[in-house]
């Protein structure tokens, strides 16, 4: 079971992403939401690495959280990039 820190998304992002919630499992949204904020915020490389870093969720998640969202994590990469494309995010 993976730890559970919540953390914080611009209510302007979060609006965005709510959109996508159903694609995702309650959890796996949580993790989606705070990489999502790395990914926004990081500078330098767009890793999963950087996506941690950026956001900062290293110092409250434990690193593989992050690895296992994409690798184990219940999700369907096309589902999320069709559910983008019609919202127009």
């Amino acid at each position: 079971m993976l730890v559970d820190a919540t953390l914080p998304v611009p209510a302007s992002l979060m609006t965005l992403l709510a959109g996508l919630a159903p694609l995702f499992t309650a959890p796996s949204f949580r993790t989606f939401c705070g990489l999502a904020c790395g990914f926004l915020a990081q500078t330098g490389k767009r890793t999963v690495c950087g996506m941690l870093a950026g956001a900062g969720p290293s110092r409250r998640w434990p690193h593989d959280r992050a690895h296992c969202f994409f690798a184990r994590a219940r999700w369907n990469p096309d589902d999320l990039g069709l559910a983008a494309a019609v919202s127009g995010l």
